[in-house]
């Protein structure tokens, strides 16, 4: 489990389990207008499950993010270390916030976070992400803090279109 503090309140950042399926569900149907920008609007369980598979088969930490009394706020999927098979690299793969909670320096307290978490591991000296180039919004959020474009918008297999961002380590440990 990671914590993450935002002004006087707790998160939780925790890995999903069978149990937390449905609050996942929620969270996403919270997030269908980021959704809508890719080639899927509405939220499903497949969707869900879909993602959590695929983070498995990344080394992913599929995660909810919760308050301190457990209500479900956000998901967040990162790769803490040897991405694409490279042992140096993260991935902060998916983040998001249900639309009732964001702009409040959530989506920040989380990122900061999870590299926390993943600067723990001395090999990592990087940490990849991307964002999809129709989501002028999430990329502000991301150069905000602190990432940067390392390549030209291109064709993803699930038919978004995206960057690839970057952000070098600084040990927090």
């Amino acid at each position: 489990m990671i914590s993450a503090k935002i002004r006087d309140n707790v998160l939780e950042i925790r890995p999903v389990t069978q149990d937390d399926l449905d609050a996942v569900l929620e969270v996403y149907r919270l997030c269908e207008d980021f959704l809508a920008l890719g080639p899927v609007a509405t939220a499903s369980m497949d969707m869900v499950l879909e993602d959590i598979e695929m983070s498995k088969k990344q080394g992913g930490v599929f995660c909810g993010i919760y308050t301190a009394d457990g209500k479900p706020i956000g998901v967040v999927d990162y790769v803490p270390n040897n991405y694409q098979g490279n042992p140096q690299a993260a991935c902060l793969c998916l983040l998001m916030i249900a639309s009732p909670f964001r702009n409040q320096g959530i989506g920040k307290a989380v990122v900061e976070a999870v590299e926390y978490e993943i600067s723990k591991d001395t090999r990592v000296t990087t940490v990849l992400s991307g964002v999809q180039v129709n989501n002028p919004r999430a990329m502000r959020f991301w150069q905000r803090t602190g990432y940067r474009v390392i390549s030209e918008p291109r064709l993803r297999p699930d038919q978004t279109t995206a960057v690839d961002l970057q952000k070098d380590i600084n040990r927090m440990v």
